[in-house]
């Protein structure tokens, strides 16, 4: 048997705190004292200060003092945007009647206030007394919503003192739920709020109630804890009656846990907190745990001593303890042997019992009548919302159609206005109009003269063009037939120095006819460049595409150039990975790679390095020559491509420079819808970078 087990632990956050409490009557006095000579502004707190200070015990005079609190504000305009706190207060006063309907119109009046004065934190506070009424109607879901935005706007107005109340709501909801790990996560936000400002009782309330979760849990420790941190604050303000609930609940906590010892010693010290608070409620309670204690014990005398108060105490409106009296003291009867005095006692229990199942029966029916008229209540004001709707919509159209019939009216007003003044005004400018057109006239005459002129020169134009283009040709021609006619002498003048070497010169002989030779060669070098040119101007070659390889492409490209890289100690490094193949037109990219090899070898130092590199991506492939000479001047950036254009670098080794390479280069890689990019530092290096689709 542990009725009273349950009522402690369970309800002891809601019930026992506010069993010692009640009203402050000395704030209560000093708060009356001040009512004559304060401002409107004051005396409207006043009032709400009062109406909830009487909130407990005398509920009917939180109604009358918040009445006042709200006549007080209509009668002042300016104090308007106060008056939902006032209706809050008188909700709260019908709340604690029991008049649940009333209670709830009135939440309602207050939060529909709040909303017209952009009250937020009395609209919060209206959503979450409207959820307490449905939390003791037992509609769990409606009340969650209710305190949950309740919750909300306390967070977005960040009032610590209004979150720890929208807190503790969710978490006495939670309890309901048998859900004790959400139910003790808001009590520990609750107290993390109320330690933030001073409210000793709300802290000791808070505490109590983590504490009687924690036992629920069957967390023994940690309620143990939380009661200590309770009984420390209730004896810094020395509050009896919350020092003989502290001690009440360790002690019942502890009988829960079979250590009896100790329950007697806080029962006892429980009593005493008790008897001085004068609380005749936490006297019973008290004398029925020790009554339990002591039938634990098995020293029935004590137990039946204590039992016997409690039945004799115990008040007609509260037959909780005096039920659970008569068991204990029917079994105390069986224990010694007095069958005929524990079947009276039992027959008491029975009939307590049955007064208690009826009562509850009584409540819980009145609860769903309650709960049935505020559903009906609430049916009552969507229908009334829905009604006032359509009024509003039927003004609404009313007022837009009057409004309509006002602009047609100020724009035909308008329109006339601008119609009178546009006629005057095209008067005017169709004098000015016609002074323009005489002109336009004069000018189109001269404009058709000059017209002709310019046929005229026109004709011309396209005969000197004609003219150009044959000269053009002709010089193209020219170039080819010239070039081509000089390219065989300086072969046969390469072949008779190779001749005249076999022939037994001396050394000096031998060295003019090297110096001949490379002069041959050179000039045959310009030769092939400028017929290259030639021909890449006249007409472009059909590209041949096939698959390269690369790595394969750069070590073919630098075995051309050994002998040139080996007379000037250069080191050749090629940095590609095998295996990387595209698709071009390997003759295009092996001249445009023959250009940039031979300059690098030109303008590079002796015993220098060059660097070959090659890669793709998704997109498109590169490659890269790098030498370590003179590098580009940001003239030379200018004129890089163009013909004929000699740059500042000098070649390192005497060789001959055309300035055509660079051009054969541009033109080719723009043929192949490459790009190049040039990298250099002045004195350091140069490196050309040429990027091609792979398509």
């Amino acid at each position: 048997m542990k009725l009273k087990n349950y009522f402690i632990l369970l309800s002891l956050s809601f019930l026992l705190p506010n069993i010692g409490l009640g009203q402050n009557q000395q704030l209560i006095d000093s708060l009356k004292s001040s009512i004559e000579k304060s401002a409107p502004t004051e005396r409207v707190e006043i009032y709400n200060q009062l109406a909830w200070e009487y909130r407990k015990s005398f509920p009917d005079s939180t109604i009358f003092f918040s009445e006042k609190a709200i006549e007080l504000v209509k009668s002042k305009p300016e104090l308007s945007e106060s008056i939902a706190k006032s209706i809050n207060f008188k909700g709260v006063g019908h709340f604690y009647e029991g008049e649940n309907i009333k209670a709830f119109e009135t939440y309602k009046q207050a939060k529909d206030s709040a909303l017209i004065y952009g009250d937020s934190l009395q609209y919060a506070y209206a959503l979450n007394n409207i959820g307490r009424i449905y939390f003791n109607q037992g509609n769990y879901v409606s009340a969650y919503d209710n305190f949950f935005r309740a919750l909300e706007i306390f967070e977005v107005l960040n009032d610590i003192q209004s979150m720890s109340y929208g807190y503790k709501s969710l978490a006495e909801l939670y309890q309901t739920q048998n859900n004790l790990e959400k139910a003790l996560e808001m009590s520990l936000k609750t107290a993390e709020y109320r330690q933030r400002f001073d409210d000793p009782s709300g802290i000791i309330s808070i505490y109590l109630e983590i504490a009687g979760i924690y036992g629920q849990m069957e967390n023994y420790n940690s309620s143990l804890k939380y009661f200590t941190q309770a009984y420390e604050v209730a004896s810094k303000i020395n509050d009896e009656a919350n020092l003989a609930i502290i001690k009440l609940s360790i002690a019942e906590m502890n009988t829960k846990r079979g250590q009896l010892g100790i329950a007697l010693t806080n029962a006892i010290e429980a009593l005493d907190f008790a008897s001085k608070s004068k609380n005749i409620n936490l006297i019973i309670q008290v004398y029925s745990l020790l009554g339990e204690i002591y039938f634990y014990q098995n020293n029935y005398a004590q137990s039946k001593s204590y039992f016997l108060k409690v039945s004799t105490l115990a008040p007609n409106n509260d037959i909780t303890y005096t039920q659970e009296a008569y068991y204990y003291l029917s079994k105390i009867a069986e224990k010694r042997g007095n069958i005929a005095t524990a079947f009276d006692y039992f027959k008491e229990y029975t009939s307590l019992k049955e007064k208690t199942e009826n009562v509850n029966t009584a409540r819980e029916i009145e609860r769903l009548e309650s709960r049935l008229a505020l559903e009906a209540k609430e049916v009552e004001n969507e229908l009334l919302k829905k009604n006032e709707e359509t009024y509003k919509q039927v003004i609404q159209k009313q007022k837009a159609f009057n409004y309509a019939l006002i602009a047609i009216v100020l724009l035909t007003l308008t329109l006339l206005t601008i119609i009178w003044i546009t006629a005057t005004r095209r008067r005017k400018h169709n004098m000015v109009l016609q002074l323009k057109n005489n002109k336009i006239e004069s000018q189109q005459k001269r404009i058709t003269l000059q017209n002709k002129e310019i046929k005229s020169q026109n004709d011309q134009l396209i005969i000197r063009n004609k003219e150009l283009d044959d000269l053009n040709n002709e010089k193209d021609s020219l170039l080819s037939l010239v070039a081509h006619d000089m390219k065989a002498p300086f072969h046969r003048i390469k072949g008779l120095t190779e001749l005249l070497r076999l022939s037994g010169l001396n050394e000096e002989q031998m060295q003019y006819v090297s110096m001949i030779k490379n002069n041959a060669k050179h000039g045959a070098y310009l030769i092939n460049d400028l017929l290259d040119v030639n021909s890449m101007e006249i007409e472009k070659e059909n590209l041949k595409v096939e698959n390269i390889e690369l790595k394969e492409l750069l070590e073919e490209i630098n075995s051309n150039f050994i002998i040139e890289l080996t007379n000037k100690q250069i080191e050749s490094k090629i940095e590609c990975e095998a295996g990387l193949e595209v698709r071009t037109d390997k003759n295009y990219i092996n001249r445009i790679l023959e250009n940039l090899v031979s300059n690098a070898i030109k303008f590079s130092r002796l015993e220098s390095e060059i660097i070959l590199r090659a890669g793709k991506n998704k997109n498109r492939f590169w490659i890269s020559v790098k030498d370590f000479g003179p590098g580009f001047t940001e003239e030379d950036k200018i004129s890089l491509f163009k013909k004929f254009k000699k740059l500042t670098a000098k070649p390192t080794g005497g060789e001959s420079s055309n300035g055509l390479g660079l051009a054969i280069v541009k033109t080719l890689t723009d043929r192949l819808n490459g790009n190049i990019e040039l990298r250099t530092e002045l004195g350091k290096y140069s490196e050309f970078t040429l990027y091609f689709p792979l398509s």
